[in-house]
């Protein structure tokens, strides 16, 4: 797959019924932590969330994965702390984009981004432990397993364990010279 086929764009009101769908899709709701949310509510977090980094008051960012020509999902970076010079990334696709290398690249791209923010020393994310293409994708990018929540989240009524990552502009800047 080229690199330039996929894309980041920002996330505007237009796009939440894309998400509500990414949201609904087989594979989120088995592997994915996420809390019901209306339309109203998803929409409120898409006028609140920025995709300019440049801007020194955002704390919460999000982008649409754009793949030739449309939307298949969206990657976001919540709770900068520029204090503790961290911030959380998740992400998700639309089921028939997953095992593409599509999110692989999304998460780079936004990695890419956040890394310009001169604060920001960590970028860290959870997976569930069922969640293998999860893992393997931080893997990938160079996260480290930092540990495992027991019993930490809900998943389709389910009790599951949550595995940490994380991921230092050291080891991000070491990965990048490397290419």
């Amino acid at each position: 797959m080229s690199t330039s086929e996929v894309k980041l764009v920002p996330a505007l009101p237009e796009h939440v019924d894309v998400w509500l769908a990414i949201r609904a899709g087989p594979t989120t709701r088995r592997f994915l932590t996420i809390e019901e949310n209306t339309r109203e509510l998803l929409l409120k977090r898409l006028r609140e969330a920025s995709s300019a980094v440049t801007d020194p008051q955002a704390k919460n960012f999000r982008w649409m994965v754009e793949f030739e020509g449309q939307i298949v999902g969206t990657v976001a970076a919540r709770e900068l702390s520029h204090v503790h010079g961290r911030v959380e990334v998740g992400y998700m696709l639309a089921e028939e984009f997953l095992g593409r290398g599509i999110g692989t690249r999304a998460v780079t791209i936004a990695l890419e981004r956040l890394f310009t923010i001169p604060s920001l020393h960590r970028i860290w994310l959870t997976t569930t432990v069922e969640n293998l293409a999860s893992q393997a994708l931080a893997r990938k990018l160079g996260f480290v397993l930092e540990g495992v929540q027991r019993g930490h989240c809900v998943v389709q009524g389910r009790r599951v364990d949550q595995q940490l990552w994380g991921l230092l502009r050291p080891e991000w800047e070491a990965r990048r010279g490397g290419r």
